[in-house]
């Protein structure tokens, strides 16, 4: 038998065991840690953040434990989440804004499955990074230092009840804590640097201490280099497949109590090749049972399934426990393979064989039934162009996203899965590359770039031979490494994407004009991810801004239902669709919120007027091929009407206004689903066509039969010859990667959009491929920029700049666009100013005059850049943006900017820095914009002791109620009672009163009863001192008065009703009586249905039988069904 692993024993292998607390802190109360070993009928749980989560696709740690147990049975099951918190922050999906108790609950359903015996924890990278991206103050840290070691604690009781340890019995879970990945100062490329590797080592030794206060194992898992000088990381701070080789290799070293001498091992473990053949065919089996688990505890669609939408696909969730037995099936597999020196020969062929057909599949080469051919559909057509058939199956099948490279290549995300995959199916969805080699016009060659997905949702070629995928909740890189036209290299980019509904999952993916990715995800999508410069949280739709150099991700846009389209106009304007909100089309304002975003306070409206169709993509006409009047029109796709659809836009103030033209394509065919839209090489527009008869998610079930899984078609749309540009002909194929530095300079300035965007594409590959590259293309540009005088290549130079991160080199050029002529250079040069952010030294001195400028849209754009800039002095440059005229784009921005700015905005005022003299108009509109909870710190202190002005004028009285404490509220009110107000102003007064009991739960400190001291004042003011008793839900010895008044014959009708629904909020046995009293025979018809409808809300027993008479005694039957109606609402 294989030793155990134990840290226990003599002094000397208690010292060795121990070996890594000699580098950092130990307490000294520690108790020695309980031997570690892994027993027959082990459960082991591996949970935490990205650390875990990758190990299901990578496995060695998995693998190294499973052979060094070899004649064990053990199970290994994975829960973990990335960028998770021990609480469960990451998992909670719809409760996110929940309390952290409801997550810890999500987290023990889960460990539920699998009721661990042993628990290997990792959440230290997480906790490290969170602290970097808050910037938080020194007490802070030490304050979330401290909340994390409790919740650790925390997670570990719950682990233990869950596995059934009682409270004060014997421990049936032993632990091992594991320290985050050690990152590596240079490999980091971020200005945070010395912060994040001083944050790990804190989180560090946070572990060390509580594993030795518990009496529990801990792991310092590994540097993020090798002692040969490797990176082992995909970012400096996430493992690699050699990585985790290395961790897996410290892992089982450290517990076997081996001496670590360095956490950056060479992993050079297994050695010889039969060893390796075995090891791997293992760690095949392992990967495959890790997968199948996953879908198992994290199912896609989990919105449909166990969700608020089961009504929907709930039937379908008897499929999930299915993947039990096949994981089982895997587990066997695994028992005849752990011993690597003698794995069973029958189940080595049958894993090899496994392996061969699951790649098979995915590159189409298993034999299929034959394709049953679609009938083609007949297209109406706009006027001068013309539409033909491009690629269709068996050259694809199921085309969700389409993209060009810089070869003239289309690619193609397909998937044969969507909407769920099954139990036993395999994941065999692809990445297609179409090509027309002989320029006729339509596709003739057909490649598998990359096989065994699930769902991949987008793809974006790389310029480079390489893609990147959206996939479940990934996104990859592929890349060919040997020119044979397949991926055989893949890299995990950024995880965990939100996958609880798979036509939510991360889509649309873009090049932008500053050389960053643009990404998607839809309103169901709960996104948490980890990155070098901290951690991104999404619990919504939005879009993504990702920067495939540095690996920054940020939050574009927030919102949106389903914005299944994006795309940016010459100028850097970009726009977005939405498939399934009735939007239309919005411009995007940088950190702004759309329809839809979960927790927005205020949301940015579309530019389309009216209720649109549900759209899918979107291009900005840019070819030579569509006439002069198309050029800079949008296009996009009504899939469920069948037709591709035409809109013109327009300058409106600081935004833009869409209006619908005729459309470019429609059919009456129920099978053409245009889905996706691109410009070619040639000029003509692609169409990705799912050809569908069913195009429902969640409305049709997954498993229904008319859900068409081979058909998919590309159509091709160019102007007829005799409507294109005179000069114009169908482009020849080109591959721009041959081209030189000056010749995509000027492919910049092309009427083509798929030359333009490829030459910056390639442009910025090149300069990346090393510093002297970098300087090369720097020096070409200069010379190409000063060359032009058009302002147009001096904008693609500052792009290609922002592309490059050479900010430094292209101040001038920013200086003179800055003070361009026109409106649009200034424009796009302030939002390049904004991304630039703190790498120019004088933001705010160029912001200054830009916040002032003559257009709109420049201001706009300047108060987004002062967003990213906290402090005193930005905010009092975007308040001075109300010195200019104001529109509703313009509004929302300084609305949004000063939420961004809040914080230094209110210390100012608090020290005086800020003076409100003479801004009383910015006052006013900053305490209004930014959150009650901030404004009520700097609003008492700004009104004094002086009573409000008698007229009420000045934005006080509005501001107590939107931002007020219940100090000030009382104050407000006490005004009131003394009649310090005139009655106009008394009204609105009470009306900000209202406002804050009923948006804010706020009221003052005493006296509410005493609204009733009002109740004999007259209308409007009296009417709103009954709406305010029942928001207060106290009317005190005063309920008499309120029938009298609904008695009473002038009463208006309108303040009748404000009677009735204020005895229905006071409620209780009073309000009771009094709604019977006026339910009464003897009482008008009117007031009789008013008080039953209210009595039927408060008690139905009592209200049946008044309310049965008074329906009786309505003579119209209109108004008795309405009544009845209502009635029904009530539950008794």
């Amino acid at each position: 038998m294989k030793p155990s692993f134990r840290l226990t024993g003599s002094p000397a292998r208690l010292l060795t065991g121990f070996a890594l607390f000699a580098a950092l802190w130990l307490p000294a109360h520690a108790a020695a840690p309980e031997p570690f070993e892994l027993h027959d009928a082990d459960r082991v749980l591996f949970i935490g953040d990205t650390f875990f989560e990758r190990e299901v696709d990578y496995g060695h740690i998995e693998t190294r434990l499973t052979a060094a147990f070899s004649e064990r049975n053990i199970t290994f099951r994975n829960l973990a989440w990335a960028a998770d918190t021990p609480i469960g922050r990451s998992r909670a999906s719809f409760d996110w804004n929940k309390p952290e108790e409801e997550w810890l609950k999500r987290v023990k359903e889960q460990v539920a499955l699998v009721k661990p015996t042993v628990a290997f924890l990792s959440y230290g990278m997480t906790a490290s990074l969170e602290q970097s991206s808050a910037g938080v103050p020194p007490a802070q840290q030490t304050a979330d230092l401290e909340k994390f070691k409790a919740d650790m604690n925390k997670l570990m009781d719950a682990i233990e009840e869950v596995s059934g340890s009682s409270p004060d019995g014997p421990k049936k879970v032993r632990f091992v804590l594991l320290g985050p990945v050690h990152p590596v100062p240079h490999a980091l490329r971020t200005p945070e640097v010395q912060q994040i590797v001083k944050n790990a080592s804190d989180y560090e030794r946070v572990l060390l201490q509580l594993a030795g206060e518990k009496g529990i194992s801990f792991v310092s898992v590994v540097n993020a280099t090798s002692s040969r000088g490797n990176d082992w990381t995909d970012d400096s701070i996430h493992l690699n497949n050699q990585g985790y080789r290395a961790a897996a290799d410290v892992i089982v070293k450290t517990l076997a109590g081996k001496i670590v001498k360095t956490r950056r091992p060479d992993a050079d473990f297994p050695r010889s090749k039969s060893e390796k053949n075995a090891y791997e065919t293992l760690r095949y089996a392992i990967r495959k049972k890790n997968e199948l688990f996953f879908h198992r505890w994290r199912p896609e669609n989990w919105t449909y399934l166990f969700g608020f939408r089961k009504q929907e696909q709930g039937q379908n969730a008897v499929e999930i426990p299915k993947f039990d037995p096949l994981i089982a099936e895997w587990e066997a597999r695994i028992a005849r393979l752990r011993d690597l020196k003698h794995q069973d020969p029958a189940t080595v062929k049958e894993v090899s064989e496994l392996t061969t057909l699951n790649v098979q599949r995915s590159t189409f080469n298993v034999q299929r039934s034959p394709v049953r051919p679609q009938p083609i559909p007949t297209f109406e057509i706009a006027d001068g162009f013309e539409v033909n058939l491009w690629a269709e199956d068996p050259q694809l099948h199921k085309p969700i996203e389409i993209n060009w490279d810089a070869q003239g290549r289309l690619w193609v995300a397909s998937s044969e899965v969507y909407p769920q995959i099954r139990p036993g199916q395999p994941a065999t969805d692809s990445i297609i590359v179409l090509e027309d080699t002989n320029g006729d016009g339509k596709a003739d060659k057909s490649t598998v770039f990359a096989g065994d997905l699930l769902i991949p949702t987008g793809v974006l070629p790389d310029s480079n031979g390489g893609c990147y995928v959206a996939a479940s909740h990934q996104l990859l890189h592929f890349k060919d490494t040997n020119g044979d036209g397949k991926a055989d290299e893949k890299r995990i980019v950024l995880s965990s994407f939100g996958t609880e509904d798979t036509h939510h999952n991360l889509h649309t993916l873009r090049w932008g004009y500053d050389g960053h990715i643009y990404m998607n995800q839809s309103i169901y999508t709960h996104t948490h991810i980890e990155t070098p410069h901290g951690i991104v949280r999404l619990n919504s739709g939005g879009i993504w801004r990702f920067d495939p150099y540095t690996d920054q991700l940020e939050v574009f846009t927030r919102g949106g239902c389903n914005p299944w389209g994006h795309a940016s106009d010459y100028y850097g304007n970009s726009f977005f669709t939405d498939g399934a909100g009735f939007q239309g089309v919005s411009y995007c304002v940088p950190g702004a919120m759309y329809f839809t975003y979960a927790g927005a306070r205020r949301e940015l409206q579309s530019i389309s007027p009216g209720n649109y169709p549900k759209f899918a993509s979107l291009e900005v006409v840019r070819s030579p091929q569509f006439p002069d009047d198309w050029q800079g029109d949008f296009i996009t796709c009504d899939f469920r009407a069948h037709r591709v659809v035409h809109f013109k836009y327009s300058e409106a103030g600081a935004g833009f206004q869409t209006k619908e033209m005729p459309d470019l394509l429609r059919s009456t065919n129920v099978t053409f689903r245009p889905i996706d839209v691109k410009f070619g090489p040639d000029g003509a527009l692609y169409i990705a066509d799912w050809s569908n008869p069913i195009i429902q998610h969640g409305e049709v079930d997954f498993r229904d039969p008319r859900r068409d899984k081979e058909h998919g078609r590309i159509w091709r749309v160019v102007a007829k010859s005799e409507n294109r540009h005179p000069k114009s002909e169908l482009a020849k194929k080109q591959d721009l990667t041959k081209l030189s530095t000056k010749e995509l300079l000027d492919r910049t300035l092309s009427k083509n959009a798929w030359e333009r965007e490829h030459a910056r594409n390639v442009l910025a590959r090149r300069a990346a491929t090393s510093p002297k590259d970098l300087k090369s293309v720097q020096a070409a540009s200069k010379r190409w920029s000063t060359a032009h005088a058009d302002q147009q290549a001096k904008l693609e130079v500052l792009w290609l700049a922002e592309a490059t991160r050479s900010g430094n080199e292209a101040t001038t050029l920013l200086r003179i666009l800055l003070s361009s002529s026109r409106p649009e250079y200034r424009t796009a040069a302030v939002r390049v100013l904004s991304n630039w952010g703190s790498e120019s030294d004088n933001t705010l001195e160029l912001l200054q005059p830009m916040i002032n400028d003559d257009h709109p849209r420049v201001r706009l754009e300047a108060l987004r850049a002062l967003a990213k800039i906290p402090s005193a002095k930005s905010a009092e440059l975007a308040l001075s943006v109300l010195d200019k005229p104001m529109d509703p784009f313009l509004e929302y921005a300084l609305w949004l900017t000063l939420n961004d700015l809040a914080d230094p905005w209110i210390a100012a005022i608090k020290s005086g820095k800020w003076k409100v003299e003479g801004r009383e108009k910015q006052l006013e509109f900053g305490l209004k914009a930014i959150e009650p909870e901030k404004a009520s710190q700097v609003l008492g202190v700004l009104l004094g002791d002086k009573p409000l002005p008698s007229d009420g004028r000045g934005p006080w009285i509005e501001l107590i109620g939107r931002a007020g404490s219940p100090r000030e509220l009382q104050r407000l009110f006490d005004q009131v009672l003394r009649r310090g107000f005139n009655k106009p102003t008394a009204t609105r007064a009470l009306a900000a009163l209202n406002e804050a009991a009923r948006l804010r739960s706020v009221r003052p400190l005493s006296g509410l009863e005493n609204i009733g001291m009002i109740f004999q004042a007259p209308d409007p003011l009296r009417k709103e001192a009954i709406r305010l008793a029942g928001a207060w839900k106290s009317a005190g010895a005063r309920m008499p008065e309120l029938v009298s008044i609904a008695e009473a014959q002038a009463t208006p009708s309108g303040t009748m009703q404000v009677v009735f629904e204020t005895l229905r909020e006071i409620g209780g046995p009073d309000a009771i009586n009094a709604l019977l009293l006026l339910c009464s025979a003897d009482k008008p018809l009117e007031m009789r249905q008013k008080a039953a409808l209210a009595l039927a809300a408060l008690d139905l027993n009592k209200a049946a039988p008044l309310a049965v008479a008074v329906l009786v005694a309505t003579p119209n039957e209109n108004d008795a069904l309405e009544l009845w109606r209502a009635l029904l609402n009530f539950k008794g």
